[in-house]
């Protein structure tokens, strides 16, 4: 708290206007501050001491040696669903309680990552291409294969990828998931079946990405996973980038092993402009784009702002990644 009011931080690179936010504030008399990584040194010993809550957009950095400073808060409450940019264990040592919004876009990624299946399987953006350079051949990108004899592999059987598999039911696939943290009665109720890590990738014509980025899940599709995909298969993720090695995709695709892939997410963000697999036609990549519509951003604005509110009031949260210790 500062003079007399509670303060929240708001550390964000992504968004300029805070005004929504800000009109949730000041009806709990809250002070908004609001600092970009440039300015971060410069504000940390403004705002960090007497900050109440602290949002963390994703992406802005939130480590320990920024957490050690944080006084006075009570949550960090983070703009996304992601939480790899927060040092959650830091938090639960300063007795700070971390929050995030796993259920805001939901709709949005599973409806990107249906709309990614189709495009690189049925080659849309080769098409459009080519067609664009005076090019008017259905046959010159091949092979394409007749949908309803695929197998889609979801790795990971979460809110979002149960959202994908029951949007590709109507496509008469085969569905399988692995996902060691569901049950088997969850994978029945959604008539998906139930397969080990192994038995995922050698089955699966269509790989779909549904993991956090943790140290378990890191480059955990490496060279030797991504070769026991079927030749000619086809890879999507819209979770996170670091659980792809890059290097090794680009290597199979080039081999001729993986036919393509459809990427929201990449390892750095953005990429730099000599990225191998932007120069690849089988490769489709959109800007971590998967997330957005107008109203999942409100949505979102609303949901991370209610977070302080609650936390800093001492109201249950809904959504928390940690249990805290007790401040001294």
């Amino acid at each position: 708290m500062k003079d007399g009011r509670y303060l929240v931080w708001i550390l964000d690179d992504e968004w300029n206007n805070h005004e929504l936010e800000k009109s949730m504030y000041e009806q709990y008399n809250f002070e908004v501050k609001v600092t970009r990584s440039e300015n971060l040194e410069e504000d940390l010993p403004l705002y960090a001491p007497y900050a109440d809550g602290v949002v963390a957009q994703v992406g802005f950095q939130c480590r320990a040696d920024l957490i050690e400073r944080l006084e006075s808060c009570k949550v960090i409450s983070i703009s996304g669903v992601g939480y790899n940019h927060v040092d959650v264990e830091a938090a639960t040592q300063k007795g700070i309680t971390v929050s995030h919004v796993p259920d805001y876009c939901a709709e949005e990624v599973s409806n990107h990552t249906v709309a990614l299946i189709l495009s690189v399987t049925r080659r849309l953006s080769s098409y459009n291409r080519k067609v664009r350079e005076g090019k008017w051949d259905p046959l010159d990108t091949l092979p394409i294969h007749r949908f309803s004899e695929r197998t889609v592999g979801l790795l990971g059987f979460g809110r979002i990828a149960r959202m994908v598999s029951a949007k590709m039911k109507p496509f008469d696939v085969r569905r399988l998931a692995h996902d060691e943290y569901i049950s088997k009665e969850v994978f029945d109720q959604h008539g998906v079946e139930s397969v080990s890590l192994d038995d995922l990738l050698k089955q699966s014509h269509v790989l779909s990405l549904h993991v956090p980025l943790t140290p378990e899940t890191k480059n955990l599709l490496n060279y030797e996973r991504l070769k026991q995909l079927p030749k000619g298969a086809f890879v999507i993720n819209t979770c996170r980038g670091g659980v792809i090695n890059e290097n090794d995709l680009k290597k199979l695709i080039e081999e001729g092993h993986i036919a393509g892939a459809g990427l929201d997410v990449l390892e750095q963000e953005p990429p730099a402009p000599d990225h191998p697999l932007l120069a690849m036609e089988e490769v489709l990549i959109t800007p971590h784009a998967s997330y957005f519509s107008e109203e999942s951003i409100s949505q979102l604005r609303e949901k991370t702002t209610q977070a302080i509110i609650d936390g800093v009031s001492g109201k249950p949260l809904s959504h928390t990644l940690n249990e805290p210790q007790m401040k001294v």
